[in-house]
């Protein structure tokens, strides 16, 4: 510091330097002559006041007095300067490394030696002094007995849901592995918390989780997160609830934990990117159908990777037939291993091929949150003939693009139609939801609309796509997502119109003689009535109920007859046959259910076998596979209670003939009309009644099932002819439970139930269903059980605490294995009640017509888990698709609604924990309006999940992507 009269010598230490003094002092005075004359004067007093005569410029190198005197000197400047720089308070080296170092040690040292003493407690752990901890010798980690994660096998992913240890890709960050390290806390708040391989914390509800790899942490750690204990530091963790309480992962939990296992899976996944990438590429070209889009199991995809050569792919004299044997011969099952790098891998390069038009979605099963099949897209009418669209639109700066503009702003549409079909073409597949990851086709269709006069300002949306399509076509199909290719309509694809063909010509002459065959095995059921409760629309009819009512002790026969069409194939008694050779059933399995949309319906076997099949037509007899079991009702102070006799279940083939007409409302109508005296039919149905009100309850009280109250499944889609004959007018409807509903769900649960069991204590491999309740943290685990032990009481779970709920249930899936299916309340389920409309169902009565002729199976284990994961694959596609197209006709009715009505307000209840100023909704009366609400800037409590919003305006709408979005007023 240079003072002008006086001059003030100081030391400032900064940060973690010390600096030897060394002063340059500036006089006033005729300039020194030499150096060494000035070297030799005596010692210079810096701090006495200097003449303006003698001004002179003077270099002091040296130690300037003992060290007491510097310190002293810095004190003085320290304590003259305190509060010139708010912000800045300047301090001495060693109080710095000593503040430093307490920082260090309650922020990062303490939690992680308190984790690792209190959280971790095990006996295989490895040992490792404190002050060791972090930053721990590798050989140490190495010696963690824990399992290893780098493979797994698919089946694991059925054995157990989403918990902690599991490493996750998540859709906001889809390029690095995370671990699950807590679950969700209460139905408040429903995220996991997820953390990277650096440690960052992010919160996430488990359908934000794109892929799972199941891993179980060592032995005895008890948590991995911990809250951040209070210090006199700024905090360092991460915020998830409450704002003066941050969450931290202790740094030597990561370094042992978290981020080992991932950060080695990510590492090999990146390294084998470029060589999975290419052996895709090239399984493309053999696993491809011409005709048309088809799905291929994603773990089957995933092991042909692992298996391929690519140094024998790639010979050109036998690379060819080497592909081709290897995808013929290859079959994956649950017992081989799935490389975690290259699962990892296939996933990424599979996105990136996405741009390529090769591969369309990959398809998430939100029980096992995992991919489950891909989309096989054929290579010349997809893949070459998109290139060869972009190349010529793109050409001559995008002449052909204006040309088509042109017209369009002239309206020219039947010019449009003859000289641009492939445009068309292109704008269809956009809005039928047919590009996935593509950004040049994204970029294409931006570059048209933003030179359309009356689209230029509009956003590039679906919907804005359909619309141009109608002024150009005006006759195009009304539901732009029956053309999606995942949906797999005759409409869309050339192979599923061959398959159609071959159910059209299906030789029904040929079918009804093999009907009328021998029935010296069936046993004749006569005159018992058998009740086919079903709605006057149904489309198939496969499942009828009776009762034998004996009288005496409360014994009643309960009898579940279930239509039989697996009958006319050779694979029920051909014991030559080893699975599915007929290829009426090879299509049935690539349809795997019938389809049900608002606005068609698709069977899943052909209409002529179907209608041979049916159950209902009185007096014809019918062949049928028929489930008995004795039931004991016993009437105590307290209620009728009932005992199922398991010694006396019996699955049988059989012949009915005595069908009662017999609807829900004609049950309804029956059941709620006093009569003194009942007629044989009335007197039927309150026995079926009665034992039916007898199962639920047991299943709620002795199995904690869970059953639904008012206001679940509100505002179902209901299309009605317009005055075209187009289906296109909305009404909504609600699925009301009555007493004929209870009566078939629960009979059709019981023989599910008791053929689960058979098939499992006989050991007949089958398709069962299962359902596998989350692991929950504590508080919400035990808001779980209170809605459990409500529903015992008869208090069922209402919309509100559904909507809470909700994302603490599972969802149920198909498998193999005769695992739980801890919502309806079974030790093992397997589905048999409709063979018409599954083909779960068809396979399991293909295994009891063997098993009942003594003879080897249809299917063996193997077969049976290959068969899985089309059929799973198929059943997430159809249920998507259901939702879709429900969603698309529900904001389409409120689009329309809001046309007329623009200052039209609703309410809506909120779905999901608040973000940002915004956070998920439902219209509580329309079950598929679900979209995002903006909340008010100037709100000063934000509403919680299950609350009501009142005042809210629609301010976005996009039908076909299912976009909703709505501002607090």
């Amino acid at each position: 510091m240079v003072v002008r009269r006086k001059v003030h010598v100081l030391l400032i230490a900064r940060s973690f330097h010390s600096y030897t003094p060394c002063f340059r002092v500036t006089t006033r005075g005729k300039r020194q002559r030499s150096k060494s004359k000035q070297q030799a004067k005596v010692e210079l007093d810096h701090t006495r006041e200097l003449d303006n005569d003698q001004a002179t410029e003077t270099v002091v190198d040296r130690s300037v007095g003992p060290e007491k005197d510097i310190e002293s000197i810095n004190k003085d400047f320290l304590q003259r300067t305190k509060g010139l720089e708010p912000d800045i308070e300047l301090k001495q080296l060693p109080q710095i490394k000593q503040e430093f170092n307490q920082r260090y040690k309650d922020r990062y040292v303490k939690p992680s030696e308190d984790w690792y003493v209190n959280s971790w407690r095990s006996l295989t752990k490895p040992k490792i002094p404190l002050y060791k901890l972090i930053n721990s010798d590798f050989q140490l980690i190495t010696k963690l007995k824990a399992p290893n994660p780098m493979e797994f096998q698919p089946v694991q992913l059925m054995e157990s849901p989403l918990n902690v240890g599991d490493f996750v890709l998540l859709k906001m960050r889809p390029n690095e592995l995370a671990m699950c390290v807590s679950l969700p806390s209460s139905t408040m708040d429903p995220r996991y918390t997820f953390v990277t391989i650096d440690g960052t914390m992010c919160f996430a509800t488990k359908n934000r989780v794109l892929l799972r790899i199941p891993h179980k942490l060592p032995a005895g750690i008890r948590s991995l997160i911990q809250p951040e204990s209070h210090h006199k530091h700024l905090p360092i963790g991460t915020v998830k609830n409450f704002s003066n309480q941050t969450n931290i992962l202790p740094i030597v939990a990561r370094q042992l934990i978290t981020s080992r296992y991932p950060a080695q899976i990510s590492k090999l996944a990146w390294k084998d990117l470029p060589i999975t990438t290419k052996k895709l590429q090239l399984l493309h070209r053999s696993l491809q159908n011409y005709m048309g889009p088809w799905q291929i199991p994603f773990f089957t995809l995933v092991g042909l990777v692992q298996k391929l050569d690519l140094n024998k792919a790639l010979d050109d004299k036998n690379g060819i037939n080497y592909l081709t044997s290897l995808v013929n011969n290859y079959h994956t099952v649950n017992d081989i291993p799935i490389n975690s790098p290259t699962f990892v891998s296939t996933y990424w390069a599979i996105m990136q091929q996405q741009e390529s038009n090769l591969w369309g979605e990959i398809h998430l099963n939100t029980a096992l949150l995992s991919p489950i099949s891909v989309t096989i897209i054929p290579l010349k009418s997809q893949h070459l003939y998109y290139a060869q669209v972009i190349e010529k639109l793109e050409a001559n700066s995008y002449r052909e693009v204006n040309k088509f503009v042109k017209l369009v702003n002239e309206r020219k549409y039947r010019d449009i139609s003859a000289l641009y079909p492939s445009v068309i073409q292109l704008l269809k597949d956009f809005a039928a939801g047919n590009f996935h990851n593509n950004g040049i086709i994204v970029a294409l269709i931006s570059k048209i609309f933003r030179k359309i006069e009356r689209y230029k300002d509009c956003d590039i949306t679906r919907d804005i796509c359909q619309d141009l399509i109608n002024e150009i076509t005006p006759n195009s199909i009304p539901n732009p997502l029956l053309l999606n290719m995942d949906l797999a309509l005759p409409a869309s694809s050339k192979l599923v119109k061959w398959q159609q063909k071959l159910y059209d010509l299906t030789n029904i002459e040929e079918l009804q003689w093999k009907k009328s065959g021998t029935d010296d095995d069936r046993y004749d059921f006569g005159d018992l009535r058998v009740f086919c409760i079903d709605s006057e629309t149904a489309h198939e009819i496969d499942d009828g109920v009776s009762v034998k009512n004996y009288g005496r002790d409360g014994l009643y026969t309960l009898y579940i007859h279930i239509a039989d069409p697996t009958s006319m194939f050779p694979e029920s008694t051909n014991v030559d046959i080893e699975g599915i050779s007929t290829d009426i059933l090879n299509v049935a399995l690539k349809r795997s259910f019938t389809t049900y949309l608002p606005d068609t319906v698709v069977p899943m076997l052909p209409q002529s076998i179907c209608h041979l099949s049916d159950l209902g037509k009185q007096g014809q007899r019918t062949k049928t596979i028929s489930f008995s079991v004795d039931v004991k009702i016993t009437s105590k102070c307290s209620g009728k209670s009932i005992e199922i006799m398991y010694d006396s279940f019996k699955i049988r083939k059989g012949i009915v003939s005595n069908f009662p007409k017999a609807t829900y409302e004609d049950v309804d109508r029956i059941l709620g009309t006093p009569n003194s005296e009942a007629s044989p039919v009335k007197k039927d149905l309150e026995s079926l009644s009665m034992i039916s009100k007898l199962l639920r309850e047991q299943r709620i009280k002795n199995s904690n099932a869970v059953i639904f109250g008012e206001g679940f499944n509100k505002g179902l889609v209901m299309l009605n002819a317009d005055s075209e004959g187009e289906l296109t007018e909305v009404t909504f409807s609600d699925q009301e439970e009555t007493l004929s509903t209870i009566l078939v769900s629960e009979m059709m649960i019981l023989a599910n139930t008791l053929t689960g069991r058979y098939f499992a204590e006989n050991k007949i491999g089958g398709v069962f269903r299962c359902y596998k309740q989350l692991p929950l943290g504590e508080v919400a685990q035990q808001q779980y059980d209170s809605m459990i032990t409500s529903t015992k009481k008869g208090i069922f779970p209402k919309l509100k605490d559904i909507v809470k709920l909700s994302s603490l249930l599972n969802s149920s899936f198909y498998t193999g294995r005769p695992f739980r299916h801890e919502m309806i309340g079974a030790k093992q389920y397997l589905t048999v009640t409709s063979p018409l409309r599954r083909f779960p169902d068809l396979i399991n009565h293909l295994q009891i017509h063997r098993h009942l002729q003594k003879k080897p199976l249809c299917f063996n284990q193997t077969q049976i888990d290959s068969l899985i994961w089309p059929i799973q694959s198929r059943a997430d596609i159809l249920k998507r698709a259901s939702r879709n197209s429900s969603t698309y006709w529900t904001l389409n009715y409120l689009k329309k609604l809001t046309k007329l009505e623009p200052e039209r307000t609703f309410d809506v209840m909120v779905t999901s924990v608040p973000q940002n100023g915004f956070t998920g909704c439902v219209f509580p009366d329309l079950s598929f309006a679900r979209g995002t609400l903006k909340l008010h800037p100037s709100s000063m409590h934000y509403p919680m999940i299950g609350d009501i919003v009142k005042n809210c305006k629609i301010s976005k709408i996009d039908c076909l992507e299912g976009m909703l979005e709505l501002e607090k007023l």
